[in-house]
C-alpha cells in the first residue's frame, strides 16, 4: 500500500508541475533566439509603368511577372513578362504572352548581371507578314537592373523611337516584380 501511495503522490506532484504557467525568457535569451531573414519589401508604385508604344499607338502594360527561361550560354536566364491583361498566375505566361493571350506584351529575357540577351514584342501597331509579335535582338536595353531580396526591378527601354522591320518601336518601362 505504502508504494501504491508513493505512485499515487508522484503522480500529484509531476501533474503539479506540468500544469504550471511556464515562465517568460530572460529578455537576453530572446534576443538571441533564431533570427527571421531580412526580406526586402516590395517597391513602392505599380509594379510596371512607362511608355510602350507601336507606330504611335500607345499600349498600357499593367502586368509584369518573372519566370525562368532557357539558359543562355550556360547562365540562366530570368523571362520577365510585361502584358496588358492579368497573366492570372500562368507559369507558361511568356509563351502564353506571344500568342496574344494577355494582349499587348513584351517577354524580355535577362542574365543574372542585368544582360538583355533577348526580347519578344506583341503589339497591333507592329503588324509584319509573320503577324503582331517580333523577336528582338540589341534594339532593347535594361538599366539600373536589381536583384534584391525577392524581388526584380529596373528600367526597360528603347532609347527613343527605333525602326523595327519599318515600324516604329518605343519602350520605356519602370517594373519591379517577384523574382522567380
Amino acid at each position: 500500500m505504502r508504494h501504491a501511495l508513493l505512485c499515487v503522490a508522484a503522480g500529484l506532484v509531476l501533474m503539479a508541475a506540468c500544469s504550471k504557467k511556464p515562465e517568460a525568457a530572460p529578455a537576453a535569451n530572446a534576443a538571441s533566439s533564431v533570427a527571421t531573414p531580412a526580406v526586402a519589401p516590395a517597391p513602392a508604385g505599380p509594379a510596371v509603368s512607362g511608355v510602350f508604344t507601336g507606330d504611335g499607338q500607345p499600349a498600357t502594360l499593367t502586368q509584369v511577372t518573372a519566370h525562368p527561361d532557357e539558359p543562355f550560354d550556360g547562365q540562366p536566364v530570368t523571362a520577365i513578362v510585361f502584358t496588358a491583361k492579368d497573366q492570372g498566375g500562368d507559369p507558361k505566361a511568356a509563351i502564353a504572352a506571344l500568342f496574344g493571350n494577355y494582349g499587348e506584351a513584351i517577354v524580355a529575357r535577362v542574365t543574372p548581371d542585368g544582360k538583355l540577351v533577348g526580347a519578344d514584342v506583341v503589339h497591333p501597331g507592329l503588324k509584319t507578314p509573320g503577324g503582331a509579335s517580333v523577336s528582338l535582338s540589341g534594339v532593347l536595353t535594361i538599366e539600373n537592373y536589381k536583384s534584391d531580396g525577392g524581388q526584380l526591378s529596373g528600367r526597360l527601354t528603347s532609347n527613343g523611337d527605333q525602326d523595327v522591320f519599318g515600324h516604329k518601336l518605343k519602350v520605356d518601362l519602370t517594373f519591379h516584380a517577384k523574382a522567380p
